[in-house]
């Protein structure tokens, strides 16, 4: 029997489509899996610079940070400190405290960890702290940053500043100061901190591998879904 060109006109595009779904769901699904990888990289070198000793001086880090656990002698300058706004931990929203660090190689931005707000945002926690010499240890790593920043937002004018993922050029614009382009999160071991459960900040290795599992799902799908399709046109024609 000859099939009619509009039944192959339609079992080439089928065909296309399927092809265009194994494409796109395909290779977001090794995205996802590439993406997972990095991430497990990134968390196994955070882990290492956790046990590695500390290099000494902000001379001894690298431009980005780059995971560096480093010792450094300074005061903190308590009457110019900001907090990071709509932080998390363990379900409670507060602030990360970025408090800086006036060392002989510079000013640095020390987060000194995570503090829980109140429930009126107009009265900010205390953050004393003394401001004598003293010697200090954490990981050096890039400024937090969320995936997508629509506008920029302002930092309020008295101190401490409450501000959401600022840059390093804002924080620069603060102190008028060549901030490196990395803050030190403090040791959980250090004096004067907050809470301290560090990790890299991102998505989880698992969360990207679950989302590589649902694009090759539907990858698996659009075949499941041609396959079907033809067997059932086949079967019809058979039957005329």
């Amino acid at each position: 029997m000859i099939t009619p060109p509009s039944h192959r006109r339609s079992g080439v595009r089928n065909l296309l489509l399927m092809f265009l779904g194994l494409a796109v769901f395909g290779s977001l699904g090794t995205w996802q899996l590439n993406r997972s990888a990095e991430r497990r990289a990134v968390l196994d070198a955070f882990e290492s610079a956790e046990a590695s000793p500390p290099v000494s001086g902000l001379e001894s880090v690298p431009a980005g940070g780059d995971n560096t656990r480093v010792r450094l002698t300074g005061r903190y300058l308590a009457d110019t400190q900001v907090l990071l706004d709509n932080m998390t931990h363990e379900g409670m929203r507060g602030y990360h405290v970025l408090t800086p660090l006036e060392t002989a190689g510079g000013l640095v931005m020390v987060n000194r960890g995570f503090l829980a707000g109140g429930p009126d945002r107009s009265e900010l926690p205390g953050l004393a702290v003394s401001g004598g010499e003293r010697e200090v240890v954490g990981i050096a790593v890039p400024y937090f940053r969320r995936g997508l920043r629509l506008e920029e937002e302002a930092a309020e004018a008295a101190w401490p500043r409450r501000m959401v993922y600022p840059t390093a050029d804002q924080l620069r614009g603060l102190f008028d100061s060549a901030l490196p382009d990395y803050q030190v999160l403090l040791d959980g071991e250090e004096p004067d901190g907050y809470v301290r459960a560090w990790r890299p900040y991102g998505m989880a290795p698992e969360r990207h591998l679950a989302y590589a599992v649902q694009w090759y799902g539907l990858a698996a799908a659009a075949a499941g879904i041609w396959l079907a399709v033809t067997l059932r046109r086949g079967r019809k024609r058979d039957a005329n």
